[in-house]
C-alpha cells in the first residue's frame, strides 16, 4: 500500500501530530467513499473543517513548516488520487485506532468522530452504510 507509514503507531502517550491528521485523512476518506461515490460536498466540508476548525487550533507544524491540520487534506487527496478502496483506507485506520485510541486525549478522539459525522452528513444526511461506519468508529474510540 503506497500512502501507509511505516511507523504509524505511537509508542508513548506522546501524540503524533502528523499520524494523527494522516489517520484523520483516511477516516474523512472512509466517510465519503462509504457510498461507492465522493461527492463534492463532502470534500467542501472536510476542507472546511480543516481550515476553519483544525488549522487554527493547531500549534504544531509539519517537516516543511506547514500547519500539521493541512496533513488531513493531503491524505485525502492521496487515497483519492490512487482511487484507494474504502477497506484499504479503513484496515489502516482501524489498526491506528486499535493501539492509539486509548493514549489519545478523548477531545482528539472526540474530534475524530465530530469531523466523521460531519463529512457523512454533507451530502443528502447520513446514510445508512455511513451510520454503521460511524458505529463502527465510536466502538473503536471508546476507551
Amino acid at each position: 500500500m503506497p500512502f501507509r507509514a511505516d511507523s504509524g503507531l505511537i509508542k508513548t502517550t506522546m501524540k503524533n501530530y502528523q499520524e494523527y491528521y494522516r489517520q484523520m485523512g483516511n477516516l474523512m476518506y472512509c466517510m465519503a467513499a462509504a457510498d461507492g461515490k465522493i461527492a463534492a460536498k463532502e470534500w467542501t466540508e472536510l476542507r472546511r473543517i480543516v481550515r476553519e476548525e483544525l488549522v487554527p487550533a493547531e500549534t504544531h507544524k509539519d517537516d516543511f513548516g506547514s500547519d500539521a491540520a493541512y496533513a488531513v487534506e493531503f491524505q485525502f487527496d492521496v487515497l483519492d488520487g490512487n482511487d484507494v478502496s474504502f477497506e484499504q483506507a479503513w484496515e489502516e485506520l482501524e489498526e491506528y485506532l486499535k493501539h492509539n485510541a486509548p493514549l489519545l486525549p478523548a477531545k482528539d478522539n472526540s474530534r475524530l468522530y465530530y469531523a466523521a459525522e460531519k463529512v457523512a452528513a454533507a451530502f443528502h444526511g447520513i446514510s445508512k452504510t455511513e451510520n454503521r461506519v460511524l458505529s463502527q468508529l465510536r466502538k473503536l474510540l471508546i476507551k
